[in-house]
């Protein structure tokens, strides 16, 4: 079939666009605020050409800077779109692919082993001698009964099969397979070769099959060591890459996920009746995605080769995840930053910085154009304030440039919201497929460990020597040898041992020479009564993850099986005991999975939060994990994903709570709920950062019917709003200007040169810091700070305020003075406006700036 042809260039941001429903939305909404922009500029030019001269360069500039910002920020959305959805379908193909090959090299071992097994051996040997026929047929119901026990220990095997020299089929399980002879050029690669075969072929072994996975060994006399037959295990490849699309597929996932050969050829597909197995596919493997046409469709594609597993690199076999670019982005974010706590949100976004830095330049940039336009409006209303005629043209056009801008500022600061919101919910989901990833990792690894403990359980030579007493040194020597034997293959063990039922241990293996002498020594007595008492040979029990002396007086898991008498199958003459080898194996299962971060860790913990496995010093096996309650009470194979606070520090934490592997802890053999967690960090935790930004009232102002009115110049000091008639004010300026004094009182902020409209109004400023006089709590100033120059007979003075707010009118009516008596207990205060009728509780008190310029002559 013809390989898919990639587009030779990317697709640009706009392309995307029409994809992307959030980002369109923002495109158009920021496209009719430009031409509100430009109608408001023409307005402005023909009504009140003279009186808006002062306004129209910031216009222009806002228009400018609010364009650049509009590329930055679509781009950005783009950006940030496709990589939540290339970061998720990378890690998957990187799963497809590294999931299969973990498991895979455990068939390695395996075959290696099983190949040396005594009774598969010595039904060779009796096959080859000629014998009657209702011998041979005896022997074959017991090797085929303990190739059948294999089978169900390891259910990853379909089919087990012991073939001679010359390709004759001597037993197997599958009663559908007709084959008795192969010729299946791996029998004699097999038997040349002294190591494992791994091969993926149609074949005539598994001749109902397109193609079979088989792990062939040869096997040679225990004596002289020549080639006596080949051991064939074949792997249920169908079924278990079924289970792993099935794992990783997500509700509404339109993505295909894909396993390819060295050639691209697809070999396992989630979706065959879309992309069918054989189809040639041109892999992406030195690029972060690509568009790809299949189908008359566009995908993004990304194709991961396997990182390997303990130096096992497979048959050569690639993840490849291809998703349709129509929908890609339909998923929504599901409203990520809602479910977050206020304050810790609020903290979080103080490091935008640091994660998304991108996006913190455009939030300040956009900031930053907005605070300029608002001064340049607060000071036209100031300029227009009690004025008439072309002046109060001006005053519309300023409302609408206000109006406008909030508008614009809206848009941008919605659709960084939506970019914080798409970054944070990609590290949301990215930590839950991890954190899936690490315990399905585990639930697969001792999946194995049972396996191991039941098989090695029924050693015919093991159970000979037990069923007799094991009385002899040479007894418990050869049980010895062979447990040594074993843990030199299956080094994920440090101990293995076989006990008799009263519970003492007659041999045992020590892969790492420990100085730890087992024989002789009693297992947990406790324990004991439950292996005596296992049903069958398909059931084992393991120990609570605890302190063992079998483990250095480190904990650990024990898995046990019950060997039974070889002749009367319902007696137990003893048990084998296996050592997990967890320290290592554990922190090798979270490591190998984390994220590339600093500061990043992982954990497995149980139910109660007692930490099993760590990567971090901080949190140390045997300690408890302080998280909510609603993190452990997960049901079996859920996960969720937050952020928390953890010993100052906000992290991004994904769990997820262990749901077993094919019948293991499926079946009710074992009930053992372990939790997988990741930790990325975000930044250290904010403590308290002063006044929080406080909304204003809404004010009720004059209802432009005519009367007498006020207007006040109001703005923001330690979260309060106030207010000073605007006819004592000048001009707000930006904080930027100011010169320091050394050696000045901390009231006073430092001088600006000013430069008004005529001579009166200019000049050198002292500037007061509002806070400090009202005695509110020091806080710098920030991007927000205004300078408000004001005057008075005594001159001009600057107040540097928090923040401006408008300058409205109000009905004369409203402001009262306050009483003599009162005013000298009143502070800068000399009158208020009243609320309305139908405004309860609200006032807004107006500074003095006589008094203000008092207080200042007074401190000095």
């Amino acid at each position: 079939m013809p390989a898919v042809v990639s587009k030779p260039e990317m697709l640009s941001a706009d392309d995307f666009i029409p994809s992307m429903r959030n980002v369109a939305k923002c495109a158009r909404q920021l496209s009719d605020l430009n031409f509100t922009w430009g109608l408001i500029e023409s307005t402005a030019k023909m009504n009140c050409p003279t009186e808006a001269k002062t306004i129209l360069p910031t216009m222009a500039a806002t228009r400018e800077g609010f364009g650049k910002l509009e590329q930055q920020l679509i781009a950005n959305l783009v950006e940030e779109n496709i990589n939540k959805v290339v970061l998720e379908i990378a890690s998957k193909a990187q799963v497809v692919v590294d999931i299969v090959i973990r498991n895979l090299y455990e068939r390695t071992a395996d075959v290696d082993f099983l190949a040396t097994d005594d009774d598969i051996r010595r039904f060779i040997l009796h096959s080859a001698q000629e014998s009657a026929p209702g011998e041979a047929v005896v022997e074959l119901r017991r090797i085929t009964r303990r190739l059948a026990e294999y089978r169900d220990k390891y259910s990853v095997y379909e089919e087990i099969m012991i073939l001679d020299t010359a390709g004759n089929v001597l037993a197997h399980l599958d009663e559908a397979n007709p084959v008795n002879r192969s010729a299946d050029p791996l029998i004699q690669r097999t038997l040349q070769t002294d190591n494992y075969v791994e091969t993926f072929h149609a074949t005539d072994l598994r001749p109902h099959l397109t193609r079979a996975l088989i792990y062939s060994r040869k096997i040679e006399d225990a004596d002289g060591g020549r080639p006596i037959g080949v051991l064939c295990l074949c792997f249920r490849f169908e079924n278990e890459m079924a289970g792993i699309f099935h794992s990783l597929k997500g509700k509404d996932d339109k993505s295909v996920m894909l396993l390819l050969d060295k050639g691209g050829t697809v070999v396992a597909s989630s979706d065959e009746d879309h992309v069918h197995l054989g189809r040639k596919l041109e892999m992406v493997l030195d690029e972060p995605y690509r568009i790809v046409d299949f189908a008359g469709r566009e995908y993004l594609a990304k194709t991961c080769a396997t990182t390997g597993y303990q130096g096992y690199m497979g048959p050569g076999w690639y993840g490849h995840v291809m998703v349709p670019v129509a929908s890609a982005f339909r998923q929504a974010n599901g409203h990520s930053l809602d479910a977050i706590d206020k304050d810790v949100l609020a903290g979080v976004m103080a490091h935008t910085g640091t994660f998304c830095p991108a996006l913190n330049d455009i939030a300040k940039g956009a900031d930053t154009i907005n605070l300029s336009l608002r001064r340049v409006v607060w000071n036209g209303q100031i300029m227009a304030a009690g004025k008439r005629g072309d002046l109060l043209k001006l005053k519309s056009i300023l409302q609408q440039i206000s109006e406008t801008g909030d508008r614009t500022s809206n848009v941008f600061a919605n659709s960084i919201r939506d970019l914080y919101e798409t970054v944070i919910s990609s590290s949301l989901q990215d930590v839950q497929f991890i954190s899936r990833l690490m315990i399905d990792i585990m639930d697969r690894n001792l999946y194995e460990r049972a396996n191991d403990c039941r098989w090695w359980a029924l050693a015919s030579d093991i159970r000979r020597i037990m069923a007799k007493g094991a009385d002899s040194d040479e007894d418990r020597r050869k049980m010895g040898g062979i447990l040594e034997y074993i843990n030199g293959l299956y080094t994920v063990y440090t101990r293995l041992f076989v006990y008799d039922t009263a519970g003492t241990i007659v041999a045992a293996s020590n892969l790492h020479r420990d100085g730890v002498a087992a024989v002789g020594k009693k297992i947990d007595s406790a324990f004991l009564p439950q292996v005596l008492s296992l049903q069958t040979t398909q059931h084992y029990c393991v120990s609570p993850f605890e302190e063992t002396w079998l483990y250095g007086g480190r904990p650990t898991y024990i898995y046990n099986a019950a060997i039974r008498h070889p002749e009367e199958g319902a007696k137990v003459v003893g048990g084998i005991g296996i050592v997990f080898d967890a320290a290592p194996e554990f922190n090798a299962m979270l490591a190998g999975a984390l994220p590339k971060k600093d500061g990043a860790f992982a954990l497995f913990a149980e139910r109660g939060g007692r930490i099993i496995a760590s990567t971090a010093e901080d949190y140390p096996i045997g300690s408890r994990l302080r998280l909510e309650r609603e993190f452990f009470s997960l049901p079996n194979g859920e996960g969720m994903s937050r952020i928390v606070t953890l010993n100052g520090h906000y992290y991004v934490v994904g769990c997820t709570t262990s749901f077993g592997y094919r019948e293991y802890k499926n079946s009710g053999d074992y009930q053992n709920d372990v939790l997988a967690f990741v930790f990325v960090p975000l930044g250290k935790e904010v403590g308290e950062r002063g006044d929080s930004p406080a909304v204003p009232p809404d004010l009720s102002q004059s209802n432009g019917k005519g009367g007498d009115v006020v207007e006040l110049a109001t703005f923001m000091v330690a979260g309060k709003l106030y207010g000073i008639p605007a006819a004592d004010v000048v001009e707000a300026v930006d904080p930027g200007r100011l010169a320091p004094m050394t050696g000045s009182r901390r009231y006073l902020c430092g001088m600006i040169t000013f430069q008004g409209s005529n001579r009166e109004d200019s000049g050198i400023v002292p500037v007061i810091n509002l806070r400090v006089l009202f005695d509110a709590e020091h806080r710098e100033p920030d991007q927000h700070s205004q300078i408000v120059i004001i005057r008075s007979d005594d001159g001009l003075l600057g107040l540097m305020v928090d923040d401006l707010y408008a300058v409205p009118e109000f009905e004369a009516s409203r402001l009262e003075t306050l009483p003599d008596s009162f005013k000298s207990d009143a502070g800068y205060i000399s009158a208020i406006i009243k609320p309305a009728a139908d405004d309860k509780d609200r006032i807004l008190p107006i500074i003095d700036p006589r008094r203000v310029f008092q207080a200042a002559q007074k401190k000095a």
